[in-house]
């Protein structure tokens, strides 16, 4: 990769290649597709396994708090245990950080089931859980590390757009097979999970790509973490803005669809949430930005523009579509977030650094949905969507002031 000097840090438009053939091209390059397809497959529980965990103890007699602690309990340790597993991806290679996670997480899985049908205590599930959580297989690290070696550098801003999108099928799809599943009985939720990581993540590692790639252990190669990099400080800071602002909208849309009907239909506006973020990608991956820096810079101020339309909803259908229209800039801002990550992270800790944006969001989504939550019910629905937008607005100009940070590392 050239050193990119000045502030601008372009990416090369293919004039060959335009509009939605960059996607056929990019799916026709060698081995992509089943990088992607069977990487969506392994990833799908992301979207079950939280949902499972809570459906498996409500059907065993928990209460709604048991039932809650026992997936947050889950999700802390996916958060924690991600950097770790990226940071293995780095030093040991894909295969040989997916694989013993590919047994170990399916089976832990079981063992929460098991467990729950036993009738434990409710103590010993959560740590059960965190366990599971712990050992996820760094599926995502890989898949994002793995594909700008794969794919032309003037297709490299669609790959990761692409990649950035299909994030929203598995938190859209996932909740649909738990439902489906849930209805044998919950506990079949969670085996449904612990199959699609075993097989997907299984059939990832027999990947030629995945299989061959070995660690850099050349000149460059680094043994300190990502973290120590400021521009990974300044993107790890912007992903923590944007969990913070997502988890006070989450919380906020059963009250507010509790309020005008039905707390269930908060489901179909999180949908729609979701399906603007996949649009968006899609469009951002058809002419990416000449400037990855700028277009990070952009859409970050974006995103608060669009989380403040929900200000203005008077009704479930008016909210759908105003988050819809809300959810337009989130996936351009994280394959953004993802194209920086060869220029800021330090050589041999670019899987760790994909990992660590995760955790990042993950822990502000937490933080802004015990936020939400209070603020809810202390000053109702419209406080935690305005304390949603403050909070993104102001990762948005930490952003701007710490923009020189995102340059091409030395």
């Amino acid at each position: 990769m050239p050193f990119f000097a000045g502030d601008a840090l372009p990416m090369t438009q293919g004039s060959e290649v335009i509009g939605a053939g960059r996607y056929v091209a990019l799916l026709r390059a060698p081995h992509v597709g089943a990088l992607l397809g069977w990487g969506l497959l392994a990833r799908l529980p992301l979207g079950m396994t939280p949902l499972a965990l809570l459906l498996v103890v409500r059907g065993e007699g928990g209460s709604y708090a048991a039932a809650g602690a026992v997936a947050a309990a889950y999700a802390m340790a996916l958060g924690v245990g991600a950097p770790f597993a990226g940071r293995q991806v780095d030093r040991r290679g894909q295969a040989h950080a997916l694989t013993p996670r590919a047994i170990l997480h399916p089976c832990l899985l079981v063992t929460v089931g098991g467990l729950a049908l036993a009738g434990v205590p409710n103590p010993v599930l959560a740590v059960a859980a965190a366990a599971a959580g712990a050992t996820f297989p760094p599926v995502g690290a890989s898949v994002r590390t793995l594909l700008p070696a794969l794919v032309p550098q003037e297709l490299r801003a669609t790959g990761f757009a692409f990649e950035a999108s299909l994030q929203e099928v598995f938190f859209v799809g996932g909740p649909l097979f738990v439902a489906l599943l849930a209805a044998i009985h919950p506990v079949a939720a969670l085996g449904g999970a612990a199959l699609a990581v075993a097989v997907g993540t299984l059939a990832l590692v027999r990947v030629p790509p995945v299989r061959d790639t070995r660690p850099d252990h050349g000149p460059g190669h680094v043994r300190s973490s990502a973290v120590t990099a400021v521009g990974v400080r300044t993107i790890l800071l912007l992903a923590t803005f944007m969990g913070l602002a997502f988890g006070a909208v989450e919380v906020a849309l059963p009250a507010f669809a509790e309020n005008h009907g039905s707390r269930a239909l908060a489901g179909l506006a999180l949908a729609s949430f979701s399906a603007g973020s996949l649009v968006g990608g899609l469009a951002a991956g058809l002419r990416p930005a000449r400037d990855v820096r700028r277009q990070l810079i952009v859409f970050a101020w974006l995103l608060p523009v669009g989380l403040a339309l929900p200000l203005l909803a008077t009704s479930i259908p008016t909210m759908c579509g105003l988050l819809l229209l809300a959810g337009l800039p989130i996936a351009p801002l994280v394959t953004a977030a993802y194209g920086l990550v060869e220029h800021v992270a330090p050589p041999g800790a670019h899987a760790e650094t994909f990992a660590w944006i995760g955790t990042a969001v993950m822990v502000g989504v937490a933080g802004g949905t015990a936020a939400g939550g209070w603020l809810v019910d202390a000053h109702g629905v419209r406080s935690a969507f305005a304390v949603g937008v403050g909070t993104i607005a102001v990762g948005a100009v930490a952003t701007t002031l710490r923009r020189r940070s995102l340059t091409r590392q030395a």
